[in-house]
């Protein structure tokens, strides 16, 4: 009996780190920059530097002027749904309620987690398709450079880890 009730503690430990990653991703995905690009002018050989708020690339921004990224916004609204789903089950797991679908709603939860994490490492190529590559614009005197953002970057190893760790969690012994 013993066994089994450790074994609970170790799962309600996993499921917390879960959800404390998940929670993070999200506001780094919000609060971080996502993309920063750099401008250079060959002609005047001067260079500047732009950085996108996270909240610009998910939801779009008018000042200045960026279009939302599919990818930014795809990987916000996986993560938040998934960590719903994670909060859900935490609490059903602390009233000791039985629930029919949650090794499923967890595979789900899994899904999402990792799929989000892998659609923040496309949000510069997104950038770019959603907003015009800024090299384009100035003709063959400019050149830009992209990178994403260090927040977002860690927030998509963190939303894949959490995903790892909700599939590892469906496979503790009972």
């Amino acid at each position: 009996m013993a066994k089994k009730s450790n074994n609970n503690t170790v799962k309600l430990l996993v499921m917390c780190a879960e959800i404390v990653l998940a929670l993070v991703a999200v506001i780094l995905l919000i609060a971080t920059p996502a993309v920063t690009y750099t401008m250079s002018s060959g002609l005047l050989g001067s260079k500047t530097t732009y950085t996108v708020a996270g909240a610009a690339a998910i939801f779009g921004s008018k000042d200045p002027e960026y279009a939302l990224t599919w990818a930014g916004l795809l990987s916000f609204i996986f993560v938040a749904c998934a960590l719903v789903i994670l909060l859900v089950l935490c609490c059903l797991t602390l009233a000791k309620k039985k629930f029919a679908l949650a090794g499923i709603c967890k595979f789900v939860a899994a899904g999402l987690l990792i799929v989000a994490g892998v659609f923040v490492f496309f949000e510069v190529a997104a950038f770019k398709a959603a907003n015009g590559d800024a090299s384009f614009s100035w003709g063959s005197i400019a050149n830009a450079t992209y990178a994403l953002g260090a927040g977002w970057l860690i927030s998509g190893i963190l939303s894949i880890v959490a995903g790892g760790l909700s599939c590892a969690e469906a496979f503790l012994k009972k």
